[in-house]
């Protein structure tokens, strides 16, 4: 990709925001057994991030049992999101007994409910990327799942979000959620630590709108463009369907109308996908230290401890990431602290960006 030079990302990163979270799994104390770890993975669809995570969680897996003088198996199940491949999956692990079950979840965490939910003898030793362990049912409280499984979430607490949207902009007042309404769950968790954050960073949470359909979030940004200056959004998920019922590829969809129509509403964003196309700016996990960080959680399970007395966490590192281009076209300028201490910025719609590839 080209690079620009522009801007300088990197410098000073700690001047804006807390970007790593770094309270680390603590690794248990003894040496693991020397053995062979059967450790099955399962996965709401194999894609580039989840992928991510799985190769950070295996790295770190990988190197502990290596330095103990064992190693791991892996075997991965995928569901597809499709109930029809529960059985079989459920039918394998069930044979297999695994020492470890490490779980990646689609947004509405369909492996835990279709899978975790129904290994629940205390054999089963699982570990899962899951953003409503709660809302899914398969934990009682973050701080002490209880049950055979423990986790971390994905998404960032909104509040860096707001504080960073707020340093970009320091007349913004008014926030506006919404998303995709058949995300009940994650609407819920949005809802929840959104208006917390609010409450925190003094921005008044003015709407929140959940909608049906593509069609449906197209003239929501219609409206919402149209606000005064000191209003900006979060979105949850977006609406990937369409009204007669047809799929909706909002990756390909969503980001050609912004760029079109929407001229002066901001879209703060979680996800570095986003950043490439409509958004300004974002706080991004790491999706391979998220990984790692599930793995450190299995490292502390196959050394004994038990999943449900392992809290539920946050992920633990996120970053500032741009997009110039996206804030140019809204009327917003980026401050060079910011610029600075960002650890990637795109600097136009085609994903061409300056600062850190790894």
């Amino acid at each position: 990709m080209a690079e620009s030079s522009d801007f300088s990302p990197g410098r000073g990163r700690g001047l804006v925001l807390a970007c790593a979270l770094v309270a680390l799994a603590a690794f248990p104390a003894s040496a693991l057994e020397v053995r062979i770890y059967d450790v099955a993975i399962v996965v709401d669809i194999v894609r580039p991030k989840f992928q991510e995570i799985i190769d950070g969680f295996k790295s770190v897996v990988d190197a502990r049992l290596e330095r103990d003088g064992a190693r791991a198996e892996y075997r991965i199940y995928d569901t597809k999101t499709n109930p029809a491949t529960v059985p079989a999956i459920l039918d394998a692990l069930r044979a297999r007994k695994p020492d470890l079950v490490f779980v990646v979840n689609s947004p509405d965490a369909f492996a835990d409910r279709n899978v975790s939910l129904k290994l629940t003898d205390p054999s089963y030793r699982i570990v899962s990327e899951n953003c409503i362990p709660v809302q899914s049912g398969v934990a009682k409280e973050w701080t002490r799942p209880g049950g055979n499984i423990t986790g971390v979430g994905v998404f960032v607490q909104m509040t860096s979000l707001i504080k960073l949207a707020k340093l970009i902009n320091p007349g913004y007042r008014k926030l506006v959620l919404y998303g995709w309404d058949r995300m009940k769950d994650i609407n819920a968790w949005f809802l929840a630590d959104l208006t917390a954050a609010c409450r925190a960073e003094g921005i008044e949470l003015a709407e929140v709108k959940w909608v049906a359909s593509a069609e449906d979030e197209f003239e929501l940004y219609l409206r919402l463009d149209k606000l005064g200056p000191e209003c900006f959004g979060i979105e949850a998920i977006s609406a990937w369907v369409h009204r007669d019922g047809s799929y909706a590829d909002m990756s390909a969809e969503l980001p050609g109308f912004i760029r079109k129509n929407v001229k002066r509403f901001a879209t703060f964003a979680y996800d570095e996908a986003a950043m490439r196309e409509i958004a300004p700016a974002g706080t991004c996990v790491e999706w391979k230290d998220l990984g790692a960080q599930l793995g450190e959680k299995a490292l502390r399970v196959l050394g004994g401890a038990k999943p449900g007395d392992i809290s539920w966490d946050y992920p633990r590192k996120y970053n500032i990431v741009l997009n110039v281009a996206a804030a140019k076209s809204l009327g917003l300028t980026v401050p060079p602290s910011i610029i600075s201490a960002a650890y990637r910025v795109y600097t136009d719609f085609d994903g061409n960006f300056v600062g850190r590839k790894d």
